[in-house]
């Protein structure tokens, strides 16, 4: 009998600190709770502060732009376009719209605008690349690479390319798409090309490269042979200033071959050589005129005959 009450006891002793536990339990998770509920709710109130002290403070008014990545088209012109004022503020600037006014700018290919927290602008500028220099009628226009000139420029005009003259708007086109396949290096060592058409080459051009070497070459394959221009000026034999050793020019017309001027006795040579050749086509051509009519006659001669035999025969 006693062992029986003493274990009923413990268990008894046991029940009641088992759910005094529980309570103690039951009750931590609810402070816990609450005070999860206290912080959750305290947050939120901070935030909607945060963004309302952020949205209608100077805080969210644009401070800084950073614009890059232009050249031919001035900050001055590109800030115009995006037309911000001092109470402009960052979360509410018209992207699109200002991405639509900056593209509509002479030379501009694509442009990226993008936001930064608190209240900075960033804008990049794509443009078109300028791959000659053409005379316009107030002065010289940067010929792009989409063949268009720009005829109001705002910057200093491009000094590292070439200078294109003569072309006509067919053969320009040509120009502007092989001008296009030359390595940007390469092409800053061109100075000017001349649209210069020969008898039996209508695509001829002139070079002048900024080492004072000549080079003639053929539109349809200038592209292609210009890129190895470099390692051949390498090779040319130079003095102490820089000048060629022997005077002469790079032919790319076919091949690539270095050939020196005439001297004035050559030249004369060749004038007078042309000059015969001339005059021996000239008389060969005579001669075959005369061939031709005397031909001509025998055979009205010929039909003729006929005709007055049929007559005498009536």
């Amino acid at each position: 009998m006693n062992k029986s009450s003493e274990k009923n006891e413990d268990i008894l002793q046991f029940d009641t600190t088992s759910d005094d536990d529980r309570l103690k339990t039951l009750k931590t998770k609810r402070k816990r709770r609450r005070q999860i509920q206290l912080g959750i709710f305290i947050g939120v109130i901070l935030l909607v502060l945060l963004i309302v002290l952020y949205m209608f403070t100077d805080i969210s008014k644009v401070d800084k732009v950073d614009i890059n990545g232009e050249k031919i088209v001035s900050k001055n012109e590109i800030e115009k376009k995006l037309n911000l004022n001092p109470d402009s503020r960052i979360y509410n600037i018209p992207i699109k719209d200002m991405k639509e006014k900056i593209q509509n700018i002479e030379g501009i290919k694509s442009v990226t605008i993008k936001r930064h927290f608190p209240n900075d602008l960033t804008v990049t500028i794509n443009e078109y690349e300028t791959i000659g220099l053409i005379k316009g009628k107030k002065g010289y226009e940067p010929l792009l690479e989409n063949g268009k000139t720009i005829k109001h420029l705002t910057t200093e005009i491009p000094v590292d390319v070439p200078i294109l003259n003569d072309f006509s708007s067919k053969k320009l086109k040509k120009m502007v798409t092989e001008m296009k396949k030359v390595k940007p290096k390469v092409r800053s060592l061109i100075s000017e090309i001349n649209y210069k058409p020969g008898e039996n080459n209508q695509n001829r051009i002139q070079l002048f490269m900024t080492d004072n070497v000549e080079v003639i070459g053929d539109i349809q394959t200038f592209a292609n042979k210009i890129n190895y221009y470099p390692s051949i000026s390498d090779k040319l034999e130079r003095d102490e200033s820089g000048n060629l050793k022997t005077p002469g020019f790079v032919d790319f017309q076919v091949g690539a071959t270095f050939l020196p001027y005439e001297t004035k006795e050559q030249q004369q040579a060749r004038s007078e050589k042309e000059s015969e050749q001339e005059q021996s086509t000239k008389s060969e051509q005579k001669k075959l005129d005369q061939a031709l009519q005397d031909l001509s006659k025998e055979l009205d001669k010929s039909e003729e005959k006929p005709k007055s035999s049929e007559k005498s025969s009536e």
